[in-house]
């Protein structure tokens, strides 16, 4: 694993001499939240526009980025998701070797991935070369040092096609991780029963996925219609909820498998995954039966959470 980095952001020289401005984002159909900041860089690639921000209301880890004027991740909190993803599928798989990101191009969850030894190949399934490229130069410690792992495969292109030819050549990963733009938008049949499907024939012994829902308050029928989608392919369906304040409202994930449930697969934390749990900032072992405790009010979008589903 790479040596620790400075998290703090360091411009390069060339920041704008912007003023602050307010950047509005979306919470749902009908609301948006505001932040105070200033525009660090900004560009529009063949896909989508990209922005990195400084946001004081963070602090010096501040620094963030925008695509197509969302909220991604910043510096501050931008470890919840990563973290949520990918360490409570790897430490339930116990003996995880391949990884996929399907989008990841702030290599985040890939960073988390690669923090466990055992992890011999992750691969990043990245659409814009744009937003790794923006990341490395104005968000380096997000990655920190991810892409530089010879562990890490970055590859550009659609993540349908890749998952397509996976397919044809009968591989198998351990782990799914969706780090993807929300379901609502371009990456919308990414998150339906037939790409699920395929994924589920992606997936090896004891292999599971994890992904983003959205915000169950505000984004109610996106959420009901990605997880009916996954209990209608998945045994197990496991959703949870986390605070993110980037995303201004509480936010839901979930995890999908056939061979185990995440909820009740981790039992003791093996010695080697001592040092990797040390440099965690936000999901720890004894947190993790407290993820799945699903509120009463969140019941009719996420359900109860102690259900195993018909499918497989």
């Amino acid at each position: 694993m790479p040596a620790k980095r400075d998290v703090t952001p360091k411009d390069s020289g060339n920041t704008p001499p912007n003023p602050p401005r307010s950047f509005n984002a979306p919470l749902g159909p009908a609301a948006t939240y505001t932040f105070s900041g200033r525009t660090v860089f900004a560009t529009t690639s063949n896909h989508q526009r990209i922005e990195v921000v400084d946001l004081p209301a963070f602090g010096p880890l501040g620094r963030a980025y925008r695509l197509d004027d969302r909220f991604m991740a910043s510096l501050a909190d931008g470890h919840i998701c990563h973290e949520l993803m990918t360490h409570p599928l790897l430490l339930a798989h116990g003996a995880a070797q391949r990884v996929l990101i399907l989008g990841g191009g702030d290599g985040g969850s890939a960073r988390e991935a690669l923090r466990h030894p055992g992890v011999r190949e992750v691969v990043v399934a990245e659409l814009d070369a744009q937003v790794p490229a923006t990341i490395l130069q104005y968000l380096p410690a997000m990655a920190d040092g991810a892409f530089d792992d010879p562990r890490t495969t970055l590859v550009i292109g659609d993540a349908r096609h890749l998952v397509d030819a996976a397919l044809s050549r009968n591989e198998y990963f351990d782990a799914v991780i969706f780090d993807l733009t929300e379901a609502d938008g371009n990456a919308a049949t990414l998150h339906d029963a037939p790409f699920f499907a395929k994924i589920r024939q992606l997936l090896g012994p004891r292999g599971g996925l994890a992904l983003q829902l959205g915000s169950p308050w505000f984004q109610g029928e996106q959420v009901r219609r990605v997880l009916g989608a996954l209990r209608s392919v998945f045994r197990h369906v496991r959703p949870i909820t986390a605070y993110v304040p980037l995303y201004g409202t509480q936010w839901a994930l979930a995890y999908a498998s056939d061979a185990i449930d995440i909820r009740d697969a981790l039992g003791t934390v093996p010695p080697v995954a001592a040092p990797v749990l040390r440099e965690l900032r936000h999901y720890a072992p004894h947190r993790h039966a407290a993820l799945f405790d699903i509120a009463p009010e969140l019941a009719p979008v996420l359900g109860e959470n102690d259900v195993t589903t018909s499918a497989g």
